[in-house]
């Protein structure tokens, strides 16, 4: 399917995540960076899983975004991968790199 916007090609694969972890009292932190490859994307869905297999999106961010932070929850304790990829009209990218938090 292609836009009637843009060049109608899906956007490049963000390239680079990392993570990190960080604690507001209780809570857990999960802080993803990543390098914006695309030039056409509407925005970024940010996936995770708690067993490295499953992954499904927990949040949206807009174009020329390059961060995220996944409030998890309180006195969590695990392993968390998270993924990124670029959306547009004419579809997703493929996936980022994998990147584990331990909490």
């Amino acid at each position: 399917m292609f836009s009637q916007e843009g060049n109608g090609s899906v956007p490049e694969k963000p390239l680079q995540l990392e993570a990190s972890k960080e604690y507001e009292g209780a809570n857990s932190i999960a802080v993803l960076k990543w390098r914006d490859m695309s030039d056409n994307e509407l925005g970024f869905e940010v996936l995770r899983s708690d067993n490295n297999k499953e992954f499904r999106v927990i949040g949206m961010v807009g174009a020329n975004t390059t961060n995220y932070r996944d409030k998890i929850g309180r006195y969590i304790t695990g392993s968390f991968t998270y993924k990124v990829r670029a959306f547009n009209q004419a579809g997703r990218s493929e996936e980022s790199n994998g990147v584990s938090v331990w909490f």
